[in-house]
């Protein structure tokens, strides 16, 4: 009969080469987010983890991939965090201020969602971040203008792009930052307020709860 307790030693054992991959994956994450593809140094992923380099090519054998998963990772929250506000039921455009600000919020709080979008734009073959929402937007936008929710010669290819600009802005301001600098209340008022200056200083519409 095995000794007690040997039967979970392979379990236990894959847990922690999963918490390993995590916190390795966080760390790169870290790295992109402060140095950029270009700057990126693995022995640093490695040492900030506490395991060897060997260690971390045993999960990520190249460099590519362990870029890979990053974004395969960062990319997925993205989607997720998209699809659950795309459909809430909103006139057009108040949905489209819920995903600008889920956005917003997801790219001040999460490192590896914005070293994902970090690699999109410096990683040519990398893809189109913006890909994940950009043309759901501009479907609200669209919808808001028939509805007579926009003024008069603004158009829904003109507020997409205002709202690329504001969220690719605000990655760029938060990198290398350590999010719980800043409080998530003040951080959550100061992209709300930036959300209704870009969308309801140019509609006809007020924004939600004002008199």
């Amino acid at each position: 009969m095995a000794p007690h307790g040997e039967g979970r030693r392979p379990a236990k054992q894959q847990e922690r080469s999963l918490l390993t991959r995590g916190a390795l994956l966080d760390a790169a994450a870290r790295e992109i987010d402060k140095y950029g593809y270009g700057g990126m140094a693995m022995h640093r992923i490695a040492n900030e983890v506490g395991v060897t380099t060997g260690a971390l090519t045993f999960h990520f054998p190249t460099k590519d991939r362990l870029l890979a998963e990053l974004m395969e990772v960062g990319f997925a929250r993205i989607q997720e965090r998209v699809g659950e506000v795309a459909q809430r039921p909103a006139a057009p455009l108040h949905r489209a201020r819920s995903l600008l600000l889920a956005l917003l919020e997801l790219l001040h709080r999460d490192v590896l969602a914005r070293a994902a979008v970090r690699l999109s734009g410096e990683v040519p073959e990398a893809g189109d971040w913006s890909e994940s929402w950009f043309q759901q937007a501009r479907e609200m936008f669209r919808s808001a203008g028939e509805r007579g929710q926009l003024r008069e010669g603004v158009t829904p290819e003109a507020v997409t792009d205002m709202a690329l600009r504001l969220i690719t802005g605000t990655e760029v301001c938060a990198r290398g930052n350590d999010a719980r600098s800043e409080g998530s209340e003040a951080a959550r008022a100061l992209f709300a307020h930036l959300c209704d200056l870009l969308l309801y200083g140019i509609s006809a519409i007020r924004p939600p709860g004002a008199g």
